[in-house]
């Protein structure tokens, strides 16, 4: 199901990112989750009553740059049978 955008919305998402048109983003390099730019958890809950998004980002229940990484590396040391 294709999602379909009022053309004001179109205009303003094209002008808040930068790009002429929204077929753009399909090669838009975005930025890499790292230590340096990593989710802030309070930052996070401070916004939760603006974002009407994911229940798990605004109850902090998401993993940081760090923590991923070293949930990784837990995975990958693991040895199996």
């Amino acid at each position: 199901m294709p999602i379909t955008l009022a053309e004001e919305t179109r205009k303003t998402l094209c002008k808040e990112l930068g790009v002429s048109a929204l077929v753009e983003l399909m090669e838009f390099d975005f930025q890499d989750i790292s230590p340096e730019a990593d989710v802030d958890r309070d930052k996070a809950a401070f916004y939760a009553d603006r974002n009407r998004g994911s229940v798990r980002l605004n109850s902090g229940r998401f993993y940081t740059a760090k923590e991923y990484a070293a949930h990784i590396r837990k995975a990958k040391s693991v040895e199996l049978p």
